[in-house]
């Protein structure tokens, strides 16, 4: 008996574990002239694709955001597309179609090939959350923690319990963990990301202020952040999402 519940803990865990959620990020840079066409093309057309690939069931959600000024010191991504899976079989499953021809269009017809450049691809899994539906604007934060286990494990232990304790003050409608899947290594820069969103821009620049009186900062105080990623985020930008199917 002992062995069969043993056994049964093993796949429920390993169960727990296939099912978290994938996202592959696409960062692009495109030029000031051609930013209105990349858009037009993106929402017009490929959300529409993505979401007959969302109702067949072969991915979860599309997203198109364009970040709200950038630091060239630290990428010349302008805009990210976000592909959603329900986990990573599916997100690796090869079984996306991408098919165009119910728009009576061929890829090429739409393609934005010729006015982007992509500059990275990077898969995350989605370690914790709290869920929202008013988000427009995603502080992202990137990171390289000594220990990513302990990372993960603060941030749904502590973390994740102070900010909806701040929901209200903060205005924080969503909030997440990811870790990164693949490209990896000490040249792959973050390992990490969080993101905070929030319904409108001034929200999300006032969460990002600094405060001499941070309700954060007595609240963490049980916080080890400072040993597990002792130099910060390296990187943080707000994106604005411009379009989302799911």
């Amino acid at each position: 008996m002992r062995k069969f519940l043993f056994f049964l803990a093993i796949v429920f865990t390993t169960s727990m574990l296939a099912q978290k959620q994938v996202s592959m990020h696409m960062y692009l840079k495109v030029l000031p002239e051609d930013q209105e066409e990349f858009e037009r093309l993106e929402i017009d057309y490929w959300s529409k694709v993505a979401k007959k690939e969302i109702d067949a069931g072969r991915m979860t959600g599309w997203g198109l955001m364009k970040s709200i000024g950038v630091d060239k010191a630290a990428t010349e991504a302008n805009y990210l597309i976000v592909n959603t899976f329900e986990n990573i079989e599916q997100a690796f499953s090869g079984d996306q179609k991408w098919d165009t021809s119910f728009l009576n269009l061929t890829p090429q017809d739409i393609s934005t090939e010729g006015i982007r450049e992509i500059i990275s691809i990077r898969f995350y899994q989605n370690e914790e959350s709290i869920n929202g539906d008013k988000t427009n604007f995603t502080i992202f934060n990137y990171g390289r923690p000594e220990d990513i286990s302990a990372f993960v494990s603060e941030n749904k232990t502590l973390w994740k319990g102070i900010h909806l304790a701040n929901q209200k003050l903060t205005k924080l409608d969503s909030w997440g963990v990811h870790t990164r899947i693949h490209p990896k290594g000490n040249a792959s820069k973050a390992s990490i990301f969080t993101r905070d969103g929030f319904e409108n821009l001034v929200d999300a620049m006032n969460y990002l202020s600094f405060k001499e009186d941070n309700p954060y900062q007595k609240m963490a105080s049980k916080s080890k952040m400072n040993s597990i990623m002792p130099d910060g985020f390296g990187y943080t930008i707000i994106r604005r999402t411009l379009h989302w199917v799911n």
